[in-house]
């Protein structure tokens, strides 16, 4: 891939184009690849790109940039954000739009209540004070009834038929609510609920001694199963380090320890002579098998996250030298629009096309991580008049003003979607022949480029009508115009 020498990615850069998502009610819309599963709503024929409440960690980061740096304008954008996922709540009491990589097919499920409720209350720590009294009762009113809600996972506690990371993000929840609204209902159950996950799900010994990772569900230990993927770990571990600050516990700290140990140590070094999150581990007694990859390159940033959580505790030299390389791996893969290549490996859509959701993430991270400049929020909010395009063998991605596409080169797969960053769901438009209705005028994309993978280069075939950046994703250069003689 075609990318940047920087030390650490361009913070600024990555807001601006989440900022270009967020739509007039704050909702961040999105189309949305889930690249370690390698699905996404087309594939479950879901055609929605509206707000996921997996996004929510955006939230958070904005909140964390505007109690950093105050602006009216960042604070609009944060307000209308915080104050949507609030009040975006199904019948049920779970919040809408919680379907992530299935769409609108799902409409339960533990883990995205609460990521949104983390993304409002980690906001909240840093920027409350900018709401009023009303809407911050508002938004602590809504976690309350939304763990209520989810009561129907569990009874609200940890269980061996649960998903661990999932647990643990309800502990979080549990947390930030406990220490922002005076509301001490959960701090009776939070320690034990750590123990119990603790006992439940942890593994020590893989890769080593002194490396910790969690069954993804703990019922797997008398079974076998796979073990968490890397990107999960920071809703295990930001937790285990609030609650070991909050109770004293120097055993929760360590044990977050060891499980940042465990991503470290299981990372591999790509083509590119980059460090990358393994995918997961599969245990089954003595049996240790480890796959890293396909995997997802956006979307380290809750890990990353937790792994800043622990050095806040103390020096680690080996977790510092680890966060220094995956910031060189964000830098690396991040475009000149502002987002990361979504993963390698997959070998299709997967790979190029970017997620909102799991940028968030990374938003979360960074901003948290990073230093902001004094022109943080006017490159927020600055226009950007160019294409970009992000391109590999079998599919790319396009996106240019509110407009984006998933195509593939010309004859090299089937790839055929368009999508707007101003509607709720987007299309695929059919080949003529067929007996298909033509693709909404509105979803039309105006001078999309397009492209041809030969054997040595990736070409362009059309004449380009608008300046664009191009950023490529695998062994394939890009290569000028077919007809050119490079």
């Amino acid at each position: 891939m075609t990318g940047s020498n920087r030390e650490a990615p361009d913070v600024a850069s990555l807001a601006r184009w989440m900022r270009t998502w967020v739509g007039e009610q704050g909702q961040i819309r999105g189309f949305h690849n889930h690249s370690v599963w390698g699905t996404n709503p087309a594939t479950f024929l879901d055609f929605t790109s509206g707000h996921q409440a997996f996004s929510a960690p955006a939230t958070a980061a904005f909140g964390e940039a505007l109690g950093r740096r105050f602006d009216e304008r960042g604070l609009d954008l944060w307000r209308r954000m915080v104050l949507f996922q609030a009040r975006t709540v199904q019948a049920d009491g779970q919040y809408a739009h919680i379907g992530f990589q299935v769409g609108e097919s799902a409409t339960s499920g533990l883990i995205h209540n609460m990521v949104g409720s983390i993304g409002m209350l980690e906001g909240m720590r840093h920027a409350g004070e900018y709401l009023s009294e009303a809407e911050r009762a508002e938004i602590f009113d809504a976690v309350r009834e939304n763990l209520r809600a989810c009561e129907v996972y569990g009874g609200g506690r940890p269980t061996p038929g649960g998903t661990c990371n999932q647990e643990y993000a309800r502990v979080w929840v549990k947390l930030l609510y406990t220490e922002l609204s005076g509301d001490d209902r959960y701090d009776v159950e939070i320690a034990d609920d750590l123990d119990d996950l603790i006992r439940l799900c942890s593994v020590r010994g893989v890769p080593d001694g002194d490396s910790v990772g969690t069954f993804r569900v703990a019922l797997d230990r008398e079974r076998g199963g796979i073990l968490e993927p890397a990107e999960y770990y920071g809703l295990m571990v930001v937790p285990l380090v609030l609650a070991a600050r909050r109770y004293k516990r120097g055993d929760l700290l360590e044990e977050a320890r060891g499980i940042c140990r465990h991503v470290a140590r299981s990372a591999w070094t790509d083509d590119r002579d980059l460090t990358r999150y393994h995918r997961y581990w599969y245990v089954d007694g003595d049996v240790r098998r480890l796959s890293t990859t396909p995997m997802l390159i956006a979307g380290m940033g809750l890990t990353m996250r937790g792994i800043d959580e622990v050095l806040a505790e103390g020096d680690d030299p080996e977790l510092a030298e680890f966060r220094r390389r995956c910031l060189q791996t964000y830098a690396s893969y991040q475009t000149p629009a502002g987002y990361f290549a979504s993963a390698t490996g997959w070998h299709n859509e997967a790979d190029v096309a970017p997620s909102t959701a799991w940028h968030a993430h990374d938003l979360l991270a960074l901003v948290h991580g990073s230093e902001l400049g004094d022109d943080f929020w006017d490159r927020v909010f600055a226009d950007d008049d160019r294409q970009s395009a992000l391109l590999s063998d079998r599919a790319y991605w396009v996106e240019d003003g509110v407009h984006w596409c998933i195509l593939s080169p010309l004859t090299a797969g089937d790839l055929s979607i368009y999508g707007r960053k101003d509607r709720d769901t987007f299309g695929r438009s059919f080949f003529s022949w067929t007996d298909k209705e033509p693709l909404p005028d509105d979803l039309v994309f105006p001078d999309a480029p397009v492209f041809f993978a030969a054997d040595e280069g990736l070409y362009r075939v059309d004449e380009p009508r608008r300046p664009i950046d191009i950023t490529t994703l695998g062994p394939l250069p890009y290569a000028g115009a077919v007809g050119s003689s490079n």
